[in-house]
């Protein structure tokens, strides 16, 4: 089996797992602090909308923050690894994911100091961020070392970009063409279809989600810190610098 097929099916397998991980702490922190999304930011811009209309001055903080710390995940993640492959590290991706599961651990320690679940106060602000933290940093890392522009947390765009793809594809058969620079024509059936996976999964991690919020309130999020952590070691047997960003010399290495 060559290298590169057998780091697809990694990249695969890594994939899904995060799925898995972003539902799973979608559906404990929808549960366990009072119906706030940590990885599903487009719900939680329909719920800003409406607690600002209704003048829920906390529920507006509290959905601000999240969607503030989303963001800042998103840029942290993106220049950890730039760092990373400027200085030659290889395991960019592991070093992205162990933060993201002490940060998924940070929140749920806060939710079980707070009693398990939580409504209202600065606890609940402060795990809802640091469970979008995490959420910012997964999504961001994942799709800088992938080969394909997968969002393990942004369900309406993977359905988006599937269903156009597949629609494209059967334009293309007829000898018509509907693509564009966001459909490429190389891109794989396999990637279209894990596109699909990855919403599936996101949703069975939700639903694991309710199912152990029944026994273990909002510190299961401790066993879902522990399988993130379980994918970043996963991935120490894989060497995934930035695709978008190769090594470069700094400045007084140039001649």
């Amino acid at each position: 089996m060559s290298a590169e097929r057998t780091e697809g099916r990694a990249l695969i397998i890594i994939a899904v797992s995060l799925a898995l991980i972003a539902g799973a702490c979608d559906g404990l922190a929808y549960l366990s602090l009072d119906g706030l999304f940590v990885a599903n930011q487009t719900g939680n811009t329909v719920l800003l909308g409406l607690a600002i209309a209704r003048g829920d001055g906390f529920a507006t903080l509290e959905y601000l923050i999240a969607i503030a710390a989303f963001i800042v995940g998103l840029a942290a993640a993106a220049l950890l690894i730039e760092r990373l492959t400027r200085r030659g590290v290889k395991h960019v991706l592991t070093a992205a994911l162990v933060v993201e599961a002490l940060l998924i651990a940070l929140g749920a320690l806060i939710i079980e100091i707070a009693g398990g679940r939580l409504s209202g106060g600065r606890s609940e602000l402060l795990a809802g961020a640091s469970l979008a933290l995490a959420m910012g940093m997964q999504t961001s890392s994942f799709q800088k070392v992938g080969a394909w522009a997968i969002r393990t947390t942004f369900v309406t765009g993977l359905l988006t970009d599937g269903t156009l793809d597949l629609v494209a594809r059967g334009l293309d058969a007829v000898g018509s063409s509907a693509r564009s620079a966001a459909i490429p024509s190389e891109r794989p059936v396999r990637i279209v279809l894990l596109g699909f996976g990855v919403v599936a999964t996101y949703a069975l991690g939700a639903l694991a989600a309710g199912l152990l919020y029944k026994w273990n309130g909002g510190t299961t999020l401790f066993a879902v810190a522990a399988f993130a952590l379980l994918v970043a070691l996963f991935t120490v047997r894989m060497r995934l610098p930035a695709r978008d960003r190769q090594p470069t010399p700094s400045a007084q290495d140039q001649p």
